[in-house]
């Protein structure tokens, strides 16, 4: 359900977007899976489907949920002509509609990635995973204690998350596909606020083993671990730039919560300058130019992006919080009113309500 601006301005005033056509779709389950592509397709912001010539044909067969979709230019020239035979008709519609938008622009669609969020819904804080569109919600732990802090590695596999139920915070890894779970990291103190490196071998937290809680790196299956960090303020939310050896993370040196960019094997962090009292949640782009983070002024809170090219700082989604990229680097998922999940297009200004109705909704984290 769209419920901000259509960005049909923006789009006007820039590059003119290829247009797709579409041929009805064949087979049994043909008209489902067109639906579904067609869907994710105009969500991707990347194409003008319908309405006067168009530039590329999407055409394609289903039977029993399987696909054979292929891509054609307007001159009949096949881009491409895959199968798709996951068990799922919805995997292997978005696998099509992600195919189509690599086809045509070279970068990658957001179709497949999944995010990964906390509700309260049952009472007390879960973790839950759901497609990028909201569907298909499913819940991955059952802790009977506080959840926190998802993150999901590359391709969604994996996903770690803070957990209370010890009474301490430990970070655990879950494996997403066989549901078994592990506690990767040992060490006395707090554990908290793993995310996983942009190629999946290593996690960023926070560590107060040392005394002041300060960001480590360690390995996904537990063991040894490194200081990145250490200074007599508190350290926290990291945040890994898409080349892995930089991070980004929240510092309270200066007395209130400000963003600091250090490289992973330590140096000086330096501090970024985006003029609000308070920042957090800091998530660092797939294509390295930008950082979006929760920008406080009092009680108010937006999201904001800040651009490492020019130190330019705009305000993207007022009274949201805890951003998180998509694949494309176009895409951010934030909580809205705290019980919205919704996503926004930051090329258009649109914005899409993907979950509500689950009660307190805190820090999604959208796959790469």
């Amino acid at each position: 359900m769209v419920v901000g601006v259509s960005g049909a301005g923006a789009q006007a005033s820039g590059p003119v977007l290829p247009a797709l056509g579409f041929e009805e779709f064949a087979g049994g389950t043909g008209g489902s899976v067109q639906e579904i592509v067609e869907s994710e397709l105009k969500r991707s912001g990347r194409f003008r489907l319908g309405g006067g010539s168009a530039q590329w044909v999407v055409r394609a067969y289903s039977s029993a949920g399987r696909i054979t979709g292929a891509l054609l230019s307007a001159d009949g020239k096949v881009a491409f002509n895959h199968q798709y035979e996951q068990l799922d008709l919805r995997d292997n519609a978005h696998a099509f509609a992600d195919d189509i938008v690599a086809a045509v622009t070279g970068e990658p669609g957001i179709a497949l990635s999944r995010i990964a969020f906390v509700s309260d819904r049952g009472g007390v804080r879960e973790v839950y995973v759901c497609d990028s569109d909201g569907q298909r919600i499913e819940q991955v732990t059952r802790d009977g204690g506080v959840c926190a802090a998802p993150s999901l590695s590359p391709g969604a596999v994996f996903l770690s998350y803070t957990g209370y139920a010890s009474g301490f915070a430990d970070v655990w890894v879950v494996d997403l596909s066989e549901g078994q779970r592990r506690k990767v990291i040992s060490a006395p103190g707090t554990n908290s606020g793993a995310v996983f490196s942009p190629d999946g071998t290593r996690l960023a937290l926070t560590m107060s083993h040392g005394g002041n809680p300060d960001i480590c790196v360690a390995l996904p299956g537990g063991g040894t671990y490194s200081r990145v960090v250490a200074s007599r303020a508190v350290e926290s939310s990291p945040s890994w730039a898409p080349g892995g050896q930089h991070l980004v993370f929240v510092s309270d040196a200066t007395g209130q919560p400000q963003l600091y960019v250090c490289s992973r094997r330590k140096g000086e962090p330096e501090r970024l300058a985006t003029g609000w009292a308070k920042c957090t949640g800091p998530d660092w782009s797939p294509d390295g130019q930008r950082i979006a983070f929760t920008g406080w002024r009092g009680d108010r809170r937006s999201v904001v992006i800040y651009d490492m090219e020019t130190a330019v700082v705009k305000e993207v989604l007022g009274g949201a919080e805890d951003p998180s990229w998509a694949p494309d680097g176009r895409h951010l998922v934030a909580v809205q009113g705290g019980q919205n999940l919704v996503s926004l297009n930051t090329a258009t200004g649109e914005k899409t309500r993907l979950v509500s109705g689950m009660g307190r909704l805190s820090e999604p984290s959208w796959s790469r």
